[in-house]
């Protein structure tokens, strides 16, 4: 499959969101009171968004875009933290009219839970990469060519859902008999 460079971004715009994002965090706290449950709520709502978007929109729509990682997993490759600022400034709006605060610093602390763990699970050598044994043998896997499988990163949740999961030992038996 071809690739596109229509995702490459500076070094700046892919960074900018773990910076940004704590702040937008921050700023939830300081302008509304907090609340655990809908918290939460906005964690479980980022966590189906983080799966559908990546199997329905990377793996379908946005395929080339989105090959390019798995052929360059180190490249900036990404939506620009410069457009999901701008994204975050309206809908923290939004949610302070609406009194949904607290859900969009769950569905915020989720997206940040989302690129930094995604940015380790393509760096052996960063710190916090063995204390993700599981995660890393998930994407590892998704990221094997031919197997459509594994799109949630930060967790497996909506795949055991959509029964897209798979472990390694499967896929490895697979092969194995395959081979013989």
């Amino acid at each position: 499959m071809a690739t596109s460079n229509k995702w490459l971004m500076s070094s700046f715009a892919y960074y900018l969101d773990f910076f940004t994002v704590p702040l937008f965090v921050f700023l939830i706290f300081c302008i509304a009171p907090f609340h655990p449950g809908q918290a939460l709520a906005g964690l479980l709502a980022w966590s189906l968004v983080e799966y559908s978007a990546h199997r329905f929109l990377f793996h379908s729509l946005y395929r080339r875009e989105h090959w390019t990682h798995h052929i360059d997993v180190l490249a900036y490759i990404g939506i620009s933290g410069w457009k999901t600022n701008s994204v975050n400034a309206v809908l923290l709006l939004l949610a302070w009219l609406t009194g949904l605060t607290s859900v969009f610093a769950g569905l915020l602390i989720g997206y940040f839970c989302y690129i930094s763990l995604h940015y380790v699970l393509h760096r052996p050598q960063h710190w916090a990469y063995r204390f993700i044994p599981g995660l890393v043998a998930n994407h590892n896997l998704h990221h094997r060519k031919g197997i459509e499988k594994n799109f949630g990163v930060t967790s497996p949740l909506w795949d055991h859902v959509m029964r897209t999961y798979v472990r390694t030992e499967v896929i490895d038996t697979v092969e194995e008999d395959y081979m013989t």
